[in-house]
């Protein structure tokens, strides 16, 4: 995050001061962005902070709660689990057909399997929040 700013406050600067912005800025921006983003995700989860958002009212009580909140970990696990898997298959397309960024020439295949890595992960932090939650030691124990 640090050096996302400092990037872009090193291109903001140079461009209104000296007239010459940062080459590649926006190439290396948008890659520390996708480590913001992933990663940011992933703490999210295991700080059970994502923005919950409920549609259906579910008058069953205690139990119809807790079955929203393991059917939910559920499906944040499978959504995650197929996205890591769908973007590994594009890192390895990435990697065979050398993807680049177009200024700097860096390769886009470590940052779609990074991508994918930390999709997986979250699908195997929501499967350990929905164990916690079955065994009564999660958030809504």
């Amino acid at each position: 995050m640090v050096a996302l700013a400092l990037l872009t406050l090193a291109d903001v600067l140079g461009r209104y001061v000296f007239n010459v912005s940062v080459m590649g800025a926006v190439e290396v921006t948008e890659i520390l962005m996708v480590g913001v983003i992933f990663s940011g995700m992933l703490l999210a989860t295991l700080a059970r902070e994502h923005v919950v958002v409920d549609l259906l009212p579910i008058s069953a009580g205690r139990l119809g709660r807790r079955a929203v909140l393991w059917l939910s970990h559920l499906t944040a696990a499978g959504v995650s689990a197929l996205l890591g898997a769908t973007s590994w298959s594009q890192a390895a397309s990435a990697r065979e057909f050398g993807d680049q960024t177009q200024m700097l020439n860096l390769p886009l295949a470590p940052v779609v399997y990074f991508m994918s890595a930390m999709l997986f992960v979250n699908a195997l932090v929501q499967i350990g929040l929905l164990w916690s939650d079955l065994r009564g030691e999660g958030a809504d124990a």
